[in-house]
């Protein structure tokens, strides 16, 4: 990739907020795998640095999670956790085979963090997975919910539509991402991630068949801290092992939340204060202002794949606002900043966004020619063939791509 200065302005007439990408070419940093960059176990105590874990709070969705409310888990004690999944005449018999796919999956990515085992009987079971005829009015899926008695977890209870819209059976695919969302929640990932690649990411008709590192570290940091509601409340002595909420958040020591009356005033002088700053920019839906916040972000970042992932953010920003424009130039700036497997589909992504499927699938076959590895070439690249029912040409990419771009989930 040729070193390049970029310029791009982020907002039509009148625009005030510039990124520059200067010529400066860095080295990014070595990508390592989960077991070797985050936690040997997957998690966070006491014995770590400060540092250690305000890395793992900015780079998790662990804020969303705990402004829900109270921290609703399972006592790590507790695991493996006993599941029941219905099985019955009346339903496609792969139903059960892709919810236990999904538990499989959340077991396998977390290292054993969170372990299951299956049982026959609902009677016997923590977690109770369902499938119902009963049409709540949602486009989603799947829903999950909570018994409690008082500050106790009896069971958690996830209900899956039989069938679509349309009548039919659920696809295996989408039926998947909704298990893999709905076992988040019971595992108390409450909150939303504003990630689109993430599990918990809530979008309507797409679906994430991968669990992230993002969605591991926010796992990982729920399962560090006290529960407010539990099945098994854990003992005093346990506790002195484990963080507050207040503890992990001190850790960014950033001065701004939800209440934070001018947002203006606020200067962010270090990467988790310019974060937490933008993202309140972006939920008060004052996007200019948000990219702004990011663009110093991304100023602050000392690699290149640290500096194309917030503008990657930033493109989905104003993807979600379908502000398409600035989406365009937000992608362009990520993909010449660092062209990875992820950027290099964002101009596609946006397309399918923008209904313009053709385009879309014309960019996503060329990826896939030049690199078929893509796993996310190739999952939207099906996940377009879906919906516009295109099976001929869906096989077609499976049998061609599944064995290099696919994973076990596909």
């Amino acid at each position: 990739m040729k070193k390049i200065i970029i310029s791009t302005l982020l907002v039509a007439a009148g625009a005030v907020s510039l990124f520059q990408i200067t010529n400066k070419m860095e080295e990014p940093t070595p990508n390592f795998g989960f077991k070797n960059f985050y936690a040997i176990t997957l998690g966070y105590d006491k014995s770590m640095s400060e540092k250690t874990i305000k890395a793992a709070v900015i780079d998790s969705y662990f804020r969303e999670v705990v402004a829900n409310g109270k921290i609703v888990r399972w006592n790590k004690l507790s695991f493996p956790l006993r599941v029941y999944i219905q099985d019955s005449a009346d339903m496609p018999s792969y139903y059960r085979e892709v919810v236990m796919r999904a538990y499989q999956s959340w077991e396998r990515a977390s290292e054993g963090l969170v372990r299951f085992t299956f049982v026959e009987t609902p009677e016997e079971a923590q977690m109770k997975c369902y499938f119902t005829n009963k049409d709540d009015g949602k486009k989603s899926i799947g829903s999950q919910a909570f018994s409690l008695n008082g500050n106790t977890i009896t069971d958690s209870v996830i209900t899956f539509k039989l069938h679509n819209e349309k009548n039919q059976v659920q696809d295996s695919k989408q039926l998947f991402s909704s298990a893999l969302q709905e076992i988040g929640r019971s595992l108390g990932l409450t909150g939303k991630s504003p990630s689109i690649y993430d599990v918990m990411y809530p979008i309507g008709i797409k679906f994430n068949t991968e669990i992230t590192a993002r969605d591991l570290k926010t796992l990982a940091l729920i399962y560090s801290v006290v529960p407010d509601v539990t099945d098994v409340a854990p003992t005093q002595e346990e506790k002195t092992q484990m963080f507050t909420v207040n503890e992990i958040l001190a850790t960014l020591n950033v001065p701004i939340d939800d209440e934070t009356p001018d947002l203006d005033a606020v200067k962010a002088n270090d990467i988790a204060t310019g974060l937490a700053l933008a993202e309140q920019y972006r939920k008060r839906a004052e996007y200019d202002k948000a990219a702004q916040e990011y663009q110093a972000v991304a100023q602050m970042k000392t690699d290149l794949r640290s500096k194309s992932e917030v503008y990657y953010e930033v493109a989905v920003m104003y993807l979600d606002a379908e502000e398409f424009d600035k989406a365009k130039s937000c992608a362009e700036i990520a993909c010449a900043t660092d062209m990875n497997d992820k950027t290099i589909i964002l101009p596609a992504l946006i397309d399918y966004y923008m209904k313009r499927s053709n385009s879309a699938i014309e960019q996503l076959d060329t990826i896939l020619q030049q690199n078929p590895y893509n796993k996310h070439a190739y999952k939207l690249l099906c996940q377009i063939y879906r919906e516009k029912h295109h099976e001929n040409l869906l096989n077609a990419t499976i049998r061609k791509y599944g064995p290099t771009a696919g994973d076990m989930e596909e």
